[in-house]
């Protein structure tokens, strides 16, 4: 069972996607699905943005 990745992978494999779309590694059949993840990905990254803004204290 392969070990999941850490947050310190997440960047390097991020960019691994990045650089196999630009190549065109990634079949256009695989878009659809690779499209629906990266949009929960960067909606778990807003609803966490949010939060820490809202956990912040504000200066006056």
């Amino acid at each position: 069972m392969p070990t999941p990745p850490t947050r310190q992978d997440w960047p390097r494999l991020l960019g691994e996607i990045t650089i196999q779309l630009d190549d065109g590694r990634i079949y256009n059949r695989d878009l659809d699905d690779l499209s629906v993840a990266l949009a929960a990905v960067l909606d778990a990254v807003t609803r966490r943005s949010y939060i820490r803004s809202r956990t912040t204290p504000h200066p006056h």
